[in-house]
């Protein structure tokens, strides 16, 4: 049987850096929107509106960007936060399953324990 296990610290600390990540999204969310609105007003020149208007279309998709990437990074981190739980439970429950497998083979069968048999012949 394989053996391999979750590092819960590992897990936390790989979201913490995500989460850290999280404010440089908000910082460049918050320029394009700066960018947004103060491209409209500087882009009237002699009351032609033809670049404003191209402006304001260009960023009204573009604004939107880092909010989706933000919801899809943090919707991907509570995943692994949940995974991560479920994981280390099923890997405490398949543990008390074994030690109750052992017992009642122990118990029941009078099979000894598993470090009682040596795989290496001592003949």
């Amino acid at each position: 049987m394989s053996e391999w296990r979750v590092d819960p610290d590992g897990v936390a600390g790989v979201l913490a850096g995500i989460d850290d990540l999280g404010l440089d999204f908000e910082k460049v969310h918050s320029e394009i929107d700066d960018a947004a609105s103060a491209g409209e007003s500087v882009l009237s020149i002699d009351g032609r509106t033809a670049l404003s208007h191209a402006w304001s279309s260009f960023m009204s998709d573009r604004r939107l960007v880092p909010g989706k990437v933000m919801y899809a990074i943090s919707a991907a981190a509570q995943g692994v936060g949940a995974a991560t739980v479920a994981i280390i439970a099923g890997d405490v429950e398949m543990a008390g399953n074994v030690e109750a497998a052992e017992r009642y083979a122990e118990d029941a069968w009078g099979i000894a324990p598993r470090g009682a048999y040596s795989l290496v012949p001592t003949w």
